[in-house]
């Protein structure tokens, strides 16, 4: 980094330092122990993301126990992202000027080079990386640059999907590379590098790229769209943002590599946007081209001695208020307010209140993968995820969990909105409820497989239920199991598992037959019918879906 100078090493030290120290004194965000749990059980992939957050959890976990050891690795390479940052805008006069201008961007502190253990901040250090060594590759291209172009891109990859747009935007802003050998080169190793991955995908039925492009549309909603416009404003700066844009707008590419730049930029806006008409957006997911809307805009803002004067003005205010925020969120002698911050407030209180609550049972949680996770990651006990029909699928789905509290009483956390008896207000302020579940037993593992007729005004339905597991799945049970059919979200029938054709057991790999008919007039064609097994306190096995047109 042959920019940086002592002064510019001591403002990375002392960011180094507050970042630790908010490690330490910070509970974990409720994802951050969703990573957390990926990180006890390594893979190639996962279900949300790919899994090198999962790997630095697990390196730094290794050598220190805690909050500490999940995010040890996270700060290191947010803190390298600083120092990048710092050495790209290659300021050494103004070195105020400079740390208002890095810091007036609210993801700064948390998902570029903040204290949170998040797939955002590998992402960020393979980007920058990734940045620069393209640069040198329009300067000089060659093996060595290939070869090392192809790693950080696999890296990339490996850290958040996001990274498929940098390398796309930045490919389409240059597209003499097809010409070039050496691309070809990069592209090459760059796919053998990340093979494993896509066999993962493979053998997992590609849940991940289901997920996100198909499972997590929704409905056309306005909201959507102004909410992100906002949000994107709001990540350029709370207040500078309006300055920074303005600033973009008067930006003259010079060479490819600032039509790199302005092609990610404007690329990222335009993705995020299309994106949602189908869905919420969420503010960080432009957090990768963030580090170049600075090497953009810096130098304008810098030279125009007004603008700089203001930038300024505006900003110290908002970046005292970000600083006052996280030491808020690292003292949990301060109570929560509201939302402000529950997703890290008293988190291992809570977990140890819930097992004392439990009273040796199992403990389960409804619809709530990060609470279980939590719980897991601060009292060391097993915990079970129990999902209701409508919950979106997460990465314990592909876990067999459930096998932990097979045949016990189970302790089951519901959060209000699930309506839930036994409300009892919690250490984090939140109110929960909690039932008990006798002789738990998992419907996963016991596939669906329909097959319909329509005759006569009716649709008929026959379904073959396949018992995948090595152990017996009780018809006949306390649970009371049901295949039920849905459609738009709205149970339309449900017919006891005893009346299949097994009617006190399937045994393990077993089979049974269930037959249900239904007047046409109670369907609608233009929905897919949903299949699903579920027990009287509304935990779901398996689903499968049924086209009617």
């Amino acid at each position: 980094m042959k920019n940086l100078q002592k002064k510019h090493y001591y403002l990375i030290g002392a960011w180094f330092i507050a970042n630790l120290l908010q490690s330490i004194f910070t509970g974990l965000h409720s994802d951050e122990s969703y990573y957390w749990m990926y990180s006890e059980n390594l893979a190639w992939g996962y279900f949300d993301h790919p899994p090198m957050a999962a790997l630095f959890i697990h390196l730094g976990h290794l050598i220190f126990p805690g909050e500490l050891g999940v995010r040890l690795f996270p700060i290191l390479l947010s803190t390298t992202t600083f120092a990048l940052i710092l050495n790209e805008l290659n300021e050494k006069e103004d070195l105020l000027f400079l740390s208002v201008f890095i810091l007036s961007f609210p993801l700064v502190h948390t998902h570029i080079a903040g204290f949170l253990a998040i797939p955002d901040v590998p992402l960020l250090f393979f980007t920058l990386l990734f940045l620069i060594l393209y640069r040198k590759f329009l300067q000089q291209p060659g093996t060595r640059l290939s070869i090392l172009l192809a790693v950080v891109i696999a890296a990339m990859i490996y850290s958040k999907y996001h990274a498929f747009l940098v390398v796309g935007f930045t490919v389409l802003s240059n597209l003499k590379l097809f010409r070039n050998k050496y691309f070809w080169l990069t592209v090459s190793l760059s796919i053998l590098l990340l093979m494993p991955h896509a066999w993962w995908q493979i053998e997992n039925g590609f849940p991940t790229f289901k997920y996100h492009l198909i499972e997590r549309a929704k409905p056309f909603r306005l909201k959507y769209i102004t909410d992100n416009l906002l949000n994107q404003l709001l990540m350029a700066g709370p207040i500078t943002g309006i300055l920074v844009f303005w600033k973009l707008s008067r930006f003259k590419i010079k060479n490819d590599f600032d039509r790199a730049l302005v092609f990610n930029i404007l690329g990222f806006y335009i993705a995020l946007f299309l994106l949602s008409f189908k869905n919420r957006i969420e503010a960080h997911w432009a957090a990768a081209v963030i580090p170049m809307l600075m090497l953009v805009t810096y130098p304008l803002i810098k030279a125009d001695v007004k603008i700089k004067r203001w930038f300024k003005r505006l900003a110290l205010p908002v970046i005292v208020l970000m600083l006052l925020y996280r030491v808020y969120l690292a003292l949990d002698v301060i109570p929560n307010a509201g939302y402000t911050k529950i997703t890290f407030y008293n988190r291992e209180a809570h977990a140890l209140e819930i097992k004392e609550m439990a009273q040796g049972k199992k403990v389960g949680f409804f619809d709530n993968y990060a609470a279980a996770s939590n719980y897991i990651f601060y009292t060391g006990d097993s915990a079970v995820l129990l999902s209701t029909p409508t919950y979106r699928f997460c990465q314990y789905d592909l876990w067999d969990d459930e096998k932990y509290a097979e045949g016990e009483t189970v302790f089951a956390i519901q959060s209000k909105h699930l309506d839930p008896p036994n409300l009892t207000r919690m250490a984090t302020g939140q109110m929960k409820g909690f039932i008990e579940i006798e002789k738990f037993q998992s419907l996963k593992g016991v596939g669906i497989t329909p097959q319909i007729k329509h005759s006569n005004g009716e649709y008929q339905f026959e379904i073959t239920l396949q018992n995948t597991n090595k152990r017996t799945v009780y018809t006949e049970h306390v649970s009371k199991p049901v295949l039920c059919l849905m459609q738009n979200q709205e149970e339309i029938a449900s017919v006891p598992l005893s009346d299949s054709s097994a009617s006190h057991q399937i045994a393990a790999n077993g089979k049974a037959t269930l037959r249900i008919t239904l007047p046409e007039n109670k369907l609608n064609r233009n929905y897919p019918i949903t299949f699903y097994t579920r027990t009287k306190e509304n935990i779901r096995g398996e689903i499968a879906s049924l086209n009617l047109k």
